[in-house]
């Protein structure tokens, strides 16, 4: 890059909204908060390619072995520092910290990394990277992430991450969040009808076209979400805030006693009642309990799996439904380590465990440097798929406040 546009980056770089004016006491919401937030840029940022990866690579299940927990340090640090603190033990993977300290209490100093990458927010499952995998070598899908016109340090995350580790970034104008999108080992991914209302400029055919080039999936299985077809009720409409799997035949699901969140779980439930799974087993279905009160959902589903290692949401008040959850987990899990981290402050935000990590299926070159790395240089060469339609403009998207 020539020295006059690092000097402009730079720049741009020292008055970005991200990691360095962030607000640690009072961290912005899954949702966008009007009154602290508004449009930055009404297209998304530039960062990037635009490819498919090539064959070979894959995304891996959750439950597959995982290398590296990528966190950001924009909020809820108590709760952030105990999920490092399992996912570097138990878990025996290595944390990246984003806009972290430069040392975190109880992880090895050989298994954390702190990264000075800008971020707006905690939700690092949203907007941050897809890892997939080729031979042993990282790749990273880097998706628009819903909010892009107000959070342009964490759509552009997934490129920057992928610059700092050395990692072949393969960019989409697919507009999905990770917390709605879950896939086995088999080709086949789980979401909710979410992404379609993102993407409404395009038909259903060409999403689903882009998903299954991007992830490598064969199979897409759609849910319905509670309150659908109207604003999702437990803040996001995510798959993972009420269904988990924990195999390639076993599934997780919240069940509930209020609607719409009772007759939701029912519909999931009926998906995979009697149905085989695609080795060839009937699925199993677990259940753990899942309420709504003052307008925030509890659930346990939104838990994150790191090598048989289960860091589960932990709720004050509610010991007994927390036994059951670990109970269910246990069922679906043979050997499982479950970790209970509380989570009262985030789940109150619109997520847990699940919404503030994302997860590498191997580590970048032992010879790689890692460090700060910020580049919003535009570098696009044209997409590969042919007939996907442009990213909506602001008008088009789902609601005024990009939930």
């Amino acid at each position: 890059m020539k020295k006059a546009n690092f000097l402009v980056l730079s720049l741009l770089s020292s008055v970005s909204s991200g990691a360095y004016a962030l607000d640690l006491n009072n961290p912005l919401p899954n949702w966008i908060d009007p009154g602290r937030e508004k449009v930055v840029k009404a297209a998304p940022a530039e960062t990037g390619l635009r490819a498919v990866p090539p064959s070979g690579f894959r995304m891996p299940a959750e439950y597959e072995p995982v290398a590296g927990v990528v966190i950001g340090w924009a909020g809820y640090t108590g709760m952030l520092a105990k999920i490092a603190q399992a996912a570097a033990g138990p878990g025996n993977a290595k944390i990246f910290g984003v806009a972290a300290p430069a040392t975190l209490s109880g992880v090895p100093a050989d298994k954390y990394k702190k990264l000075d990458l800008p971020i707006d927010t905690v939700w690092v499952r949203d907007y941050g990277p897809f890892g997939i995998t080729s031979s042993g070598k990282l790749g990273i899908v880097d998706t628009v992430y819903r909010h892009y016109q107000y959070r342009q340090d964490d759509d552009t995350l997934p490129a920057n991450l992928g610059k700092a580790l050395g990692a072949s970034v393969f960019g989409t104008n697919i507009i999905l969040d990770g917390g709605n999108l879950m896939v086995d080992t088999k080709g086949n991914l789980f979401m909710t009808r979410r992404t379609y209302m993102w993407n409404s400029s395009m038909s259903q055919e060409q999403v689903d076209t882009a998903l299954k080039a991007q992830f490598k999936v064969n199979n897409i299985h759609v849910f319905d979400y509670a309150g659908y077809p109207g604003e999702p009720k437990d803040g996001t409409g995510h798959i993972d805030m009420f269904m988990k799997l924990l195999n390639d035949h076993t599934v997780l699901i919240t069940v509930a006693e209020t609607e719409p969140f009772k007759t939701n779980s029912e519909k999931a439930m009926a998906f995979f009642k009697g149905r085989m799974a695609p080795d060839g087993q009937p699925y199993k279905i677990v259940t753990a309990k899942g309420w709504a009160t003052y307008g925030a959902w509890y659930t346990y589903t939104n838990s994150l799996i790191v090598n048989n290692t289960v860091i589960m949401p932990s709720y004050s008040g509610h010991a007994q439904d927390e036994a059951q959850a670990i109970a269910a987990y246990k069922a679906g899990m043979p050997n499982v380590t479950v970790v209970p981290v509380n989570s009262d402050d985030s789940i109150t935000a619109g997520g847990s465990i699940h919404c503030v990590t994302q997860t590498l299926p191997v580590l970048p070159s032992k010879d790689m440097k890692l460090g700060p790395y910020i580049d919003v240089a535009p570098n696009f060469g044209p997409y590969s798929l042919s007939g996907l339609g442009e990213l909506p403009a602001l008008g088009q998207l789902t609601d005024a406040l990009g939930r």
